[in-house]
């Protein structure tokens, strides 16, 4: 086990009965997942992989089949759940309180005093764009503004750790920058965030690493800075390309793939790029596209592993 890990899940699994016969079915087989100090890790996969389970074990709303759930080092319980803050995938409260009153509540559930209140209730408020709604009845909110007064509750306490369970569910495009923002700003303050989504762009965006799963399992896990493109290779797309074309750019360094009909992507270091395609203009071809090496992104890893596609 990584000793360095908030969350460390070493073979977790978690079974539900279900039909006439109680046959065991099971939400997490054999999972095992370690979340780094100061790292914002995702956890995605489609509705029924086994995401929320994980989370419920985490903080002990679940208690697993087999395997080892330790946040903190320890097993989930009342000294380990102060350090975290929770936001649920739906937020709910009482929808007669205000938005104040429902901060005070959960903060007096965390053990801040009327002082710590006073100091904290109103920044929050402004960081997450309620301020001007502090003493509205909260069951009069869109579901954009309860997920954000969700998040309000989970930071309310100054956690350790933030388990978030689909953040930007349901917000408006400037609402998820701002849920997003605030996730950065979290972790540069030395926060460790675990969080699960749909949302791959945000995933993207956001997080240090992902994790996929799929019918309670890992699919596949990986650093994020592993997508997209690499600027370290260019592709060059030519047309009018011929046998011949290779051997006059024989003193280049160069691959050549998709060669087919004239055409032809050539594939170069960043170093040898300037050179090549100054030879290429001395040569009877066309120069398309010139663009740095497509890698594989999140969503084709996810259709990859998850989907099947």
């Amino acid at each position: 086990m990584n000793a360095d890990a908030v969350i460390a899940i070493d073979g977790l699994t978690k079974t539900y009965r279900a039909g006439v016969r109680l046959k065991p079915i099971y939400a997490v087989r054999n999972l095992t997942l370690h979340v780094p100090r100061g790292s914002i890790i995702a956890c995605v996969g489609p509705n029924g992989a086994g995401k929320t389970t994980t989370i419920h074990t985490l903080l002990g709303l679940l208690k697993p089949d087999a395997g080892i759930v330790r946040v903190f080092g320890e097993a989930p319980g009342p000294s380990v759940l102060r350090r975290v803050g929770y936001q649920s995938e739906i937020f709910h409260t009482y929808p007669f309180y205000s938005t104040v009153d429902v901060l005070r509540y959960y903060g007096r559930l965390s053990g801040l005093t009327p002082h710590d209140l006073a100091r904290h209730v109103p920044p929050l408020l402004e960081r997450l764009g309620l301020r001007d709604v502090g003493k509205r009845p909260v069951g009069t909110f869109s579901k954009g503004m309860t997920q954000r007064l969700g998040l309000a509750q989970a930071l309310l306490h100054d956690p350790e750790l933030l388990i978030l369970d689909e953040p930007t569910s349901g917000l408006d495009p400037e609402g998820r920058r701002l849920v997003l923002d605030i996730i950065r700003e979290e972790k540069d303050r030395g926060k460790t965030i675990f969080l699960s989504s749909h949302i791959l762009s945000d995933v993207e965006r956001t997080c240090d690493e992902v994790v996929m799963i799929n019918k309670g399992e890992v699919a596949f896990a990986d650093r994020i800075s592993s997508f997209g493109a690499d600027t370290r290779r260019w592709e060059i797309e030519v047309s009018g390309w011929t046998p011949a074309s290779r051997a006059l750019l024989a003193e280049h360094q160069f691959d050549v793939e998709d060669e087919a009909e004239g055409r032809a992507i050539i594939v170069c270091t960043t170093a040898d790029k300037k050179a090549l395609l100054h030879a290429l203009t001395a040569l009877p071809v066309d120069i398309g596209s010139v663009q740095p090496r497509r890698v594989a992104t999140l969503e084709d890893k996810y259709l990859e592993h998850v989907s099947g596609v």
